[in-house]
């Protein structure tokens, strides 16, 4: 394995026992869920030089149908996969741990983060960008990030479609072309600005796909916020350029995020030593496998290309150094 080996830190995984109950897992209209195997996770590791990947559930590969109970026991059963996985791949694997809805079961969700965090030892903890139609900086969300904060948890955010909004918004406009990297703005931003990011310092969190539209919006929002819309903030909400200040605490994936145009943007904006490599296998393999191409050849000194490619993940996954050598 090469010394300049990377750590994808977005890598979904969809173990065989969730593809043989596809009925209650939901997939969109007009979309496909790639057959995975840990074998084809390996392969695409190897192929693009990747040392460990962070494995994390796919948005359609934890059941959200059925009873509480059932939920439950769905995202236990993934959870104690990932673990298995990774114990049998140690130097290759690493997993963030899902959860239930935050909106329909906090008491489930609190146990699998103590179970995940403390008894599986989980690398960190996954959340999708919204629940029952809220975003992360919800009030009622509160002792969730309460509990992440004390276990200085990291935290992976995947955007999903919004509660009510069709997969399709028009024929030829699926959410993830456009509307995922918007979703990880929302949160992002409702995060910030509830001061809910500010409030829970110690909870590392990573955001999709480049951040979103942060970086190009970023200035704007604080704009607005701070002015013309100034009455929406409270007693919590950041002021003035501590917004901006909250926004580039986010850690951030390069997921289908490594074209020049993106990177030029993202680069000038945000702190280098919070930009991680990632790919969003297996989804978007083909496409993982272009931008990782216009990722290599852009132009970057070696010392933040090793920083986005590893050293970075490293400081947040203290676990991976005693793998490398």
């Amino acid at each position: 394995m090469e010394a300049m080996g990377k750590i994808d830190c977005h890598h979904h995984i969809i173990p065989q026992f969730q593809q043989e109950h596809s009925e209650a897992i939901k997939i969109p209209a007009g979309a496909s869920i790639q057959a995975w195997s840990d074998e084809v996770s390996l392969a695409f590791l190897d192929k693009l030089n990747i040392d460990t990947g962070i494995i994390s559930a796919s948005p359609h590969g934890i059941i959200v149908a059925g009873s509480r109970d059932e939920v439950r026991t769905s995202v236990r059963k993934w959870n104690e996969y990932a673990s298995a996985l990774r114990a049998a791949h140690p130097e290759r694997f690493g997993f963030f741990a899902a959860l239930p809805d935050l909106s329909e079961d906090q008491d489930g969700v609190l146990e699998e983060i103590r179970y995940a965090l403390d008894i599986l030892k989980a690398d960190g903890i996954s959340l999708w960008t919204s629940y029952g139609g809220r975003y992360l900086g919800a009030k009622e969300f509160a002792p969730v990030f309460d509990a992440l904060d004390r276990q200085r948890a990291v935290v992976h955010v995947h955007p999903i479609p919004p509660r009510d909004v069709p997969f399709f918004t028009t024929p030829f406009l699926p959410q993830p072309l456009i509307d995922f990297p918007h979703e990880t703005t929302r949160t992002a931003t409702d995060l910030v600005l509830s001061g809910r990011k500010r409030q829970y310092p110690n909870c590392k969190i990573i955001l999709s796909h480049g951040g979103g539209t942060l970086p190009y919006l970023s200035d704007r929002l604080s704009a607005l916020s701070n002015n013309l819309f100034s009455g929406i903030l409270d007693e919590n909400s950041p002021r003035g350029d501590q917004i901006v200040e909250d926004l580039k605490s986010f850690y951030i994936d390069l997921a289908l995020s490594g074209s020049p145009n993106i990177l030029d943007c993202l680069l000038k904006w945000a702190p280098h030593h919070h930009i991680l490599w990632g790919s969003d296998f297996p989804h978007a393999t083909a496409e993982a496998e272009y931008f990782d191409s216009t990722l290599e050849s852009y132009e970057m000194d070696s010392q933040l290309r090793e920083m986005c490619y590893r050293d970075n993940a490293l400081e947040l996954f203290p676990r991976l150094r005693s793998n490398r050598h």
